[in-house]
């Protein structure tokens, strides 16, 4: 696992954790949830610069000009499951105003990749990913499927713990673009820890980085809602999302 890299796991849905008739992806309960459409805001990905250094990720560390990881492809970065965090970029209604699409669905982002630490001021949640959308790569003709999607952005929700800390019952969560349990300049034995984590986030596995949580402090801007089971990372849990 540590090769690989938490932020390596999608989503609850992702294959690659374990899914049995027990341990299989099941949202924690549909009563009382509130749902928006949406649909992956392509221009945020023409906006990415091809690379991120590592300082821009974590600023102040001593290998920060190490490069980090790369610009995904596009059906690699709109993909999205259910369980992921998604985002939004603030102001962004003067870009969409003439856009019909944007009428009745909220532009969405669900991948961070190639995005730092002060990017995130620009963003704000948007809810937390119910129905899957998994693009093809584009051959060039156009779209071949419904690109619009659900959001949840009240009641409770399964997500899963892609950071490197364990959350508890009644923790206070926020979205992060990295929160891994060891900085990227941290010495681990002999081997680089920040070596070790860019070369997770150069797709070993070929998953681009995702949002993920962090237990929030008292003044964050940034909460997305109260947790309600235990987990380790890597592993999923419920969580009531707060009121809009």
């Amino acid at each position: 696992m540590a090769a690989r890299g938490f932020q390596s796991i999608q989503g609850p849905t992702d294959p690659m954790l374990r899914h049995s008739e027990i341990e299989g992806y099941q949202p924690v309960s549909r009563i009382g949830e509130v749902v928006i459409n949406c649909f992956i805001d392509s221009y945020e990905h023409s906006a990415l610069e091809p690379m991120i250094k590592v300082d821009k990720v974590q600023p102040g560390l001593a290998n920060g000009g190490d490069t980090f990881e790369y610009k995904p492809h596009f059906h690699e970065w709109a993909t999205a499951l259910p369980g992921m965090i998604c985002l939004s970029r603030k102001a962004r209604n003067a870009t969409f105003r003439g856009y019909t699409a944007a009428e009745t669905a909220t532009p969405v982002v669900a991948c961070c990749a190639c995005l730092g630490e002060d990017d995130m001021k620009n963003f704000y949640f948007a809810g937390v990913c119910r129905s899957k959308s998994v693009r093809p790569i584009d051959d060039g003709v156009g779209p071949q499927i419904d690109e619009f999607f659900t959001l949840a952005i009240g009641g409770m929700c399964t997500l899963l713990n892609n950071s490197g800390t364990a959350v508890f019952p009644g923790d206070f969560l926020e979205w992060t673009f990295y929160n891994e349990n060891k900085p990227l300049g941290a010495k681990h034995g002999t081997t680089d820890a920040g070596q070790l984590a860019s070369k997770s986030a150069l797709r070993g596995t070929g998953h681009p980085r995702r949002v993920s949580i962090k237990i929030a402090t008292a003044s964050s801007e940034r909460i997305i809602g109260r947790c309600l089971s235990f987990a380790k990372p890597g592993e999923t849990f419920d969580l009531m999302l707060k009121s809009c």
